[in-house]
């Protein structure tokens, strides 16, 4: 008999969870102090894939979190909330609330031991889209104020972008305008799907069209790469492939829903490298029968597309580092070149660059002037600083 996708979920929970959670422990537990640059730069350097979670967004869940369907809400040994949100998350579906990615000394603590001068905060698992419309509206505002307020503190720390409740889109366009009015707000956090719902879908539209038109990038980040294939017995594929395939996912959909077409001065900024959309297109230019390799006999299929090939769509997105090797970081700047190679790490989490100067210094053949783009200036002009 087949399992739902609720009781499965419900199932790893129990015998998933510790291996998700060990990583991001191991991982706190290895952080140094990272070795000093072997360049010198000028500018700020800048991580624009950053996650934090004010504590007035996990008070507010451990307030009014019982009455909105969140369950064995309760304090750890640390006084960190732990709980469990309703929905489909990757870590089954657990929520933890780390100090050092609520408490801002640890943070502004862990930048210095990063040599990062500014991070954008953004939002990860949980996010708010498991909560009722009106609770998830309660929650994205909590998020927006505190970024904001943590932005005005330290303006030469941080910035942020504007979380949205996206499961109700006008509620998301209202929290638009009132958030990107906010200081320090340079961006714009969307998840690479919603509530299983593909981003290129028209619904999300009138959000891109205003984001489009406010100047505001769309950040994105993975939530619920779920699948039953992704959690075997002994092991689990949810985190180390799961993730990359969201943003593949996303990137695919954008191009070939003709978003990019439909808001040609609209930004994406994509986590982990973009997955592995600049080695997919070739494939979907084969199908276009517009492949720089032998594409005889192919028909084109997206007729609907205004460029000629999928591939001719890499450079409108903008792409992180966390790729984990810099020869692959180097295969990406050799096919979108290095301008759309942003510093972004996804800290503090258990799969981040910990130590983006040296990881960006270590791509082969990077010259002083390439390194200075991705960790100070590619960033700061896709924040519009």
């Amino acid at each position: 008999m087949a399992i739902k996708r609720r009781d499965f979920l419900t199932g790893i929970a129990a015998v998933g969870a510790a291996s998700l959670i060990q990583p991001e422990a191991k991982a706190e537990a290895a952080q140094e102090i990272a070795p000093q640059p072997k360049y010198h730069y000028t500018k700020p350097v800048i991580d624009a894939h950053f996650h934090w979670y004010p504590p007035e967004f996990v008070d507010l869940i451990e307030k009014e979190g019982a009455a909105n369907g969140v369950t064995n809400i309760k304090r750890n040994e640390r006084g960190e909330l732990e709980c469990v949100v309703p929905g489909n998350h990757p870590y089954a579906p657990r929520a933890d609330f780390r100090q050092n990615m609520t408490d801002t000394d640890l943070m502004i603590k862990a930048m210095d031991d990063r040599h990062v001068d500014l991070c954008t905060l953004t939002q990860t698992n949980p996010h708010v889209l498991w909560a009722p419309p009106a609770f998830g509206v309660k929650l994205a505002q909590a998020i927006n104020n505190a970024s904001s307020a943590l932005s005005v503190k330290y303006p030469k720390r941080f910035n942020a972008a504007v979380t949205l409740p996206l499961q109700d889109v006008n509620a998301s366009l209202e929290e638009l305008e009132r958030g990107r009015k906010l200081p320090g707000m340079k961006a714009v956090n969307f998840t690479e799907n919603v509530l299983g719902k593909n981003i290129h879908d028209k619904s999300f539209w009138p959000i891109y069209e205003r984001a489009e038109a406010l100047n505001l990038p769309i950040f994105l980040h993975n939530l619920d790469p779920i699948s039953e294939r992704l959690v075997e017995k002994d092991f689990t594929m949810i985190n180390v492939i799961g993730n990359p395939f969201e943003a593949t996912i996303a990137a695919t959909a954008l191009i070939l829903g003709g978003v990019l077409d439909a808001f040609p001065k609209l930004d994406f900024f994509f986590p982990h490298g973009g997955g592995f959309i600049a080695f997919a297109t070739p494939r979907m230019d084969w199908g276009m029968g517009t492949a720089s390799y032998s594409p005889q006999g192919r028909t084109r299929t997206y007729s609907n597309l205004k460029l000629p090939r999928a591939s001719d769509y890499l450079r409108r997105f903008h792409y992180d580092l966390a790729m984990h090797d810099p020869k692959l970081s180097r295969d990406l700047i050799d096919i979108v070149g290095v301008d759309r190679v942003v510093c972004g790490t996804d800290f503090p989490q258990g799969m981040s660059i910990r130590r983006p100067i040296e990881y960006v210094e270590a791509i082969p053949n990077i010259t002083e002037k390439e390194c200075q783009q991705i960790l100070c200036e590619n960033p700061a002009r896709l924040l519009r600083l």
